[in-house]
């Protein structure tokens, strides 16, 4: 099995932080602590048996039918996106969806794995066929949960899972979790799950640096 590892722009980490978060706090003007969702544009690479996928871009949905536990995106918005984003950076690839989940409290995000996408998630996934269509290799699904602190702390980003990252932002707690979807040898599809994923989702790969990893050119290698 392909091993994955995820990699995504601080604009794209910024734009998925601002649209759950707008989505969480003022919704659409009806009621708050909604869903939302959005295209990804990208890239992606294989290096031996590890495929690098880069997640440059992503837009929310506006036209969306956004509820607290539900959100469905238009196709023809969907449709109109990528055809724009064609026009504007054709070296990018839509590779799949975002969207939000949005819960009241950490207590009820700790409960019922918040974090975790939801089995109607993977059932639509598996059966977006335009997204499958457009992607051979394999789409993504993003989810950014997304609740409210009682308290404030001092906190660093943490790695729940190789495919789940937490992290703070003032009284708010986001998690971000992140599958890739294949097709197996019977040619079904599939998806990395929730759970034992081995998706290794590089939140923070930047701040990292491995012991005994030297960079060869500076050795004249």
């Amino acid at each position: 099995m392909t091993d994955y590892r995820v990699r995504m722009s601080d604009r794209f980490l910024e734009a998925a932080i601002m649209g759950a978060i707008e989505a969480y706090c003022h919704g659409d003007g009806f009621q708050t602590e909604i869903e939302t969702i959005g295209p990804i544009w990208g890239h992606r690479r294989i290096v031996g048996d590890e495929q690098i996928i880069f997640l440059e871009r992503l837009a929310v949905s506006l036209s969306a039918d956004r509820q607290t536990d539900s959100v469905t995106p238009k196709a023809e918005a969907t449709d109109l996106m990528a055809e724009v984003m064609e026009r504007l950076a054709p070296e990018l690839t839509l590779l799949g969806d975002f969207h939000s989940h949005p819960y009241k409290d950490r207590a009820t995000v700790n409960r019922i794995k918040g974090f975790e996408f939801s089995p109607g998630d993977f059932n639509s996934f598996l059966h977006d066929d335009d997204l499958w269509d457009r992607n051979p290799g394999g789409p993504v699904m993003l989810v950014v949960t997304i609740c409210r602190l009682n308290r404030v702390h001092d906190t660093d980003g943490q790695q729940l899972r190789n495919n789940v990252w937490q992290f703070d932002l003032g009284e708010f707690r986001f998690c971000i979790n992140v599958c890739i979807g294949y097709f197996d040898g019977k040619g079904r599809r599939q998806h990395t799950g929730n759970k034992r994923s081995n998706v290794w989702l590089d939140l923070n790969s930047r701040f990292f640096n491995l012991s005994g990893d030297r960079v060869g050119a500076a050795r004249g290698d």
